[in-house]
């Protein structure tokens, strides 16, 4: 056999056996290429959006954010419990992503803040802009 067709052949099942680099930390989405909103930016991809994604506690979730900042939407955790959520959102000077809500089943309360990453088309929200090491969520925005 040629020794160039045996060379080509291992690169190229080297290159398809080879996983894509999954972004799980801001460390990989900085280092892929994403930015972070400004606040005006953050305020024009949230208001009057359907967001759907996984929440920090790996709940599926999915919102519609009004422009008067509430929004309401549905909530899955991984055992198949499903509840609504109400609740309101702001974004500080920061551009940080604020929100509080409430479980309609249970009435529990919640809050936190995080900022909006984009890469290429995608949404990524992350609770800190300094930690390379926090984990990252896709967010899905739809207007």
């Amino acid at each position: 056999m040629n020794f160039r067709r045996i060379m080509a052949g291992l690169i190229l099942m080297g290159l398809g056996a080879t996983p894509a680099l999954a972004q799980k930390s801001l460390g990989d989405l900085l280092d892929g290429g994403a930015k972070k909103l400004s606040k005006e930016a953050v305020q024009s991809a949230i208001s009057g959006a359907q967001i759907s994604g996984t929440s920090t506690t790996g709940a599926a979730t999915d919102y519609h954010y009004t422009a008067d900042g509430k929004f309401s939407g549905n909530l899955r955790n991984s055992e198949g419990w499903t509840t609504g959520t109400v609740g309101t959102w702001r974004v500080d000077d920061s551009g940080r992503l604020c929100a509080e809500w409430i479980l309609t089943k249970n009435s529990k309360r919640f809050n936190g803040c995080g900022f909006l990453y984009v890469k290429a088309d995608q949404y990524y929200y992350v609770e800190s802009d300094s930690d390379k090491a926090a984990p990252i969520y896709k967010y899905v925005i739809k207007k």
